[in-house]
């Protein structure tokens, strides 16, 4: 059983997506439950044989909506009796860990986010590393997330990153405009605010740039304020979701993660591995590991808007630097992070326990 918090266009909602079609493929009998989500219909297209359950609905009070989550969910482990359950991201995790207490279920969580900086709730924030403690693997995505764990924690950890599965090449683009592209939930995390800045900072020198984000979220009405205030309502563009990668990667030229933190940066990764000359604030945690030469990508020091405006027009400037670091870039990640690869570690860890004990050792992990 997969557990997560809604069926949309995240990354953690892939990487489900991708680990349930690949368990069912092998024989396993596959369940997802998103605990959030109030009908089964998802972005990511599932096989018929593959069970898709939506939790949600209820209480709009947020204790009560909790409780009633916890209760749903204990009833559907019961009723099923998973013999192992992996839950996605910090909160659905702790929730987990609750529903299941006395049904001698295996446990794996997985943090999908910066649980050092996201916004959390105290009780929360207290409750993830007493719930982390009771699960029998812990999944990070990079060594900075293991080494922000507490010892008795790192032992039970195991780095798996998302994979690489868009193949897709761009069109050429004809002509002379440049498009910067960014791609994201529309939230304070992802720093729209701080592109949407820089891009400013270079218009008016560069009259043939455009700017589009493609996303939703919380903060549209702020980021529309915001370039209309600027004077860039002709210049910078926020469509809206995609209903596919390949819509977005056919969007740009220049391609910019300009998050205050991440988990892993799975988009980064798709649009590297298109081909996309790439940008990125180097936030905990992530594209540092990503983009670790400067022939792969830009890294500009994080919420540096000024730094991040000149590595901008830089490539904007440079069509054969841009080509350059779009194919090197393509190629590390390719070999990087291949999908069989990272499915290879999953199934290591999904299988039984004194089976993967000496592949993940506490000093392997705590590197």
């Amino acid at each position: 059983m997969f557990v997560l918090s809604g069926l949309g266009a995240g990354g953690a909602e892939k990487v489900v997506n991708i680990l349930a079609r690949h368990r069912s493929a092998r024989g396993d009998d596959v369940h997802v439950l998103a605990l959030n989500a109030e009908t089964p219909e998802t972005y990511f297209a599932y096989d018929r044989s593959v069970r898709v359950e939506a939790l949600g609905g209820g209480s709009s009070v947020p204790v009560f909506r909790t409780v009633e989550r916890i209760a749903r969910l204990r009833a559907r482990l019961r009723a099923l009796s998973p013999d192992l359950v992996i839950s996605f991201l910090t909160k659905v995790n702790i929730i987990v860990v609750l529903a299941s207490r006395g049904l001698g279920l295996r446990l794996v969580l997985s943090e999908r986010n910066n649980f050092n900086t996201q916004d959390m709730n105290p009780l929360w924030r207290l409750a993830r590393p007493l719930a982390a403690r009771l699960a029998e693997r812990l999944v990070m995505q990079t060594t900075e997330a293991v080494n922000s764990l507490p010892p008795p924690l790192k032992a039970k950890a195991v780095i798996i990153p998302n994979p690489i599965t868009l193949q897709h090449v761009r069109e050429k683009q004809s002509g002379t405009d440049t498009r910067v592209l960014a791609v994201g939930r529309l939230n304070r995390q992802k720093g729209f605010d701080l592109l949407i800045d820089a891009f400013a900072d270079i218009a008016g020198r560069a009259p043939n740039m455009t700017l589009t984000i493609f996303g939703e979220g919380p903060e549209r009405p702020v980021l529309e304020e915001q370039i209309r205030r600027l004077g860039l309502s002709n210049r910078v563009r926020l469509p809206g979701t995609t209903k596919s990668p390949v819509e977005w990667i056919n969007a740009g030229d220049i391609f910019v993660l300009s998050s205050r933190f991440e988990g892993f940066p799975n988009v980064l990764l798709e649009a590297m591995s298109a081909g996309l000359a790439s940008i990125a604030f180097d936030c905990p945690w992530g594209p540092s590991e990503i983009i670790d030469t400067p022939a792969v990508g830009m890294l500009v020091p994080k919420e540096d808007t000024r730094r991040l405006a000149d590595a901008i027009a830089r490539l904007a400037a440079d069509a054969t630097l841009r080509h350059q670091i779009g194919a090197m870039g393509a190629r590390a990640v390719a070999t990087r992070y291949a999908i069989q690869s990272v499915l290879k570690q999953w199934d290591d860890v999904i299988a039984a326990p004194e089976e993967t004990h000496a592949l993940y050792p506490a000093a392997r992990v705590s590197t």
